[in-house]
């Protein structure tokens, strides 16, 4: 078995070992000591995997991210046409964001404001997201159901369009005028 090979298990027990901690404690109640702590490793040892907790939390915001994305993307129905893939893939995007913001509602608040951590972090989510529309569009060019001269363009502007669906929206925002503001994004697409 090679380093690199080693070092994946080893930073999935540090992430899980600070997952937990963040979760407890919120991003800036938890130190490097504790995390070393909680994962049995001196924190030299630590450092070697990740360079702060802040490197660390992005980490397992990121994979959260693509978690989510993804079991979002396994839902939407084969036989639809490209339109209506993408009308479902955001309305459950949403629909699950609600359920998971319910989950997290008893997280420390400073952990909340941290979620996502820094404009890196938006930007690879948004990458995540635009990956999973990507095909979606280019199916429903093909199929002549959408119009696209520019992809990226596209991508881009869907991307703008609900940039507000992350957690901090879900926790300032009423739940009816949350459906409301879905229901109209998607009749705008």
């Amino acid at each position: 078995m090679n380093h690199l090979s080693n070092d994946i298990p080893k930073r999935a027990s540090i992430k899980g070992a600070a997952k937990q901690l963040f979760f407890r404690f919120g991003l800036s109640k938890t130190s490097m000591d504790d995390i070393a702590r909680q994962c049995n490793l001196a924190k030299p040892s630590l450092y070697y995997y990740y360079p702060s907790k802040e490197s660390i939390f992005n980490e397992i915001v990121i994979d959260e991210a693509r978690g989510f994305i993804d079991r979002v993307e396994k839902k939407i129905p084969g036989q639809l046409p490209a339109d209506e893939k993408i009308a479902f893939f955001l309305t459950t995007l949403y629909q699950d964001l609600k359920k998971y913001s319910k989950e997290l509602a008893h997280l420390p608040e400073l952990l909340y404001e941290s979620y996502p951590h820094g404009k890196p972090i938006v930007e690879k989510i948004n990458e995540l997201f635009s990956a999973k529309l990507r095909p979606l569009l280019l199916e429903g060019k093909k199929q002549k159901i959408l119009e696209i001269s520019d992809l990226e363009f596209t991508l881009s502007a869907l991307v703008i369009m609900t940039d507000f669906l992350n957690l901090d929206w879900m926790r300032r925002v009423g739940e009816n005028d949350r459906d409301k503001i879905i229901e109209r994004v998607i009749e705008i697409l």
